[in-house]
């Protein structure tokens, strides 16, 4: 087990103020620019717990993207970030007016859950940015002229932060061959990432590097790791709880009986 100092994150002064449910729930639009407008809706999902949707509108296509904000008393844990500067300056926009704390530390899941003007964004505003060594590796072949996230995460660490632990764990390859999950034991929620699928979804959306062949057995490993989970949060669509994991096995089930053997990841 790895664990990684939070002390360095400590606000200097730590405030305490009670949280506006309903403010959850308004929208924030963006400030006007050339650009189409994009959405951002905060949802309590459990005690000091929230799940930020961020919705891109392009054309007549709209796609929603979910992370994780984790509050605690020496500041914000974000897990993975906006796909653009913008939608990352309203959501620590939200943390500050919302919250009243800073985001301290933000973890990146897997290579495509963090782009480079976003991570910019962060680190301007004096946020760490962490990763496996694995997502640090592919996200800087994608991006060999910026700076990506910090190889600091192993494949179990733990982040500790007053009484709040959270749990960082790369349980195999899946829709990436990075994808790692957050647990939080204490409130029972597990941020599945790219490896669950909304109960709503009814296709994979496979990418070029996922393997179909491991994505169950990281699943069955998932499913009894954390079979304790109370809320499942996905990378895409609506929050659930552990029937998410069943879900998703069904739909790996069905691509491959659609889906010769051989051909699954063009391996024989």
């Amino acid at each position: 087990m790895f664990r990684v100092p939070f002390a360095a994150f400590r606000p200097r002064v730590a405030i305490f103020l009670s949280l506006i449910v309903g403010s959850l729930l308004a929208p924030l639009t963006s400030a006007a620019t050339s650009s189409p407008p994009s959405l951002l809706r905060v949802r309590p999902v459990a005690p000091d717990v929230f799940v930020p949707t961020v919705y891109d509108r392009t054309g007549r296509a709209t796609s929603a993207t979910n992370g994780l904000v984790v509050r605690t008393t020496q500041g914000i844990l974000l897990i993975d970030t906006a796909w653009n500067p913008e939608q990352t300056r309203q959501l620590l926009r939200w943390v500050a007016d919302s919250l009243h704390q800073r985001v301290r530390l933000a973890i990146v899941t897997h290579a495509e859950a963090a782009s480079p003007a976003g991570l910019v964004v962060l680190r301007e505003n004096r946020i760490r940015v962490y990763s496996s060594q694995l997502t640090s590796r592919r996200w800087q072949l994608r991006h060999a002229q910026a700076a990506g996230p910090t190889a600091a995460l192993k494949p179990y660490t733990v982040i500790r932060a007053g009484r709040t632990r959270l749990e960082l764990f790369f349980p195999g390859a899946g829709f990436a061959p990075d994808n790692v999950v957050a647990w939080l034991p204490r409130r029972k929620v597990l941020f599945g990432g790219e490896l669950v699928r909304a109960q709503q979804t009814a296709a994979l959306m496979p990418a070029t590097e996922t393997d179909l062949r491991q994505w169950p057995a990281t699943l069955r490993m998932l499913a009894a790791r954390y079979h304790k989970a109370r809320v499942v949060v996905p990378a895409h669509g609506s929050v659930g709880d552990i029937t998410l994991l069943a879900h998703t096995q069904t739909l790996l089930r069905e691509a491959a009986r659609r889906k010769p053997q051989t051909a699954l990841n063009g391996r024989p």
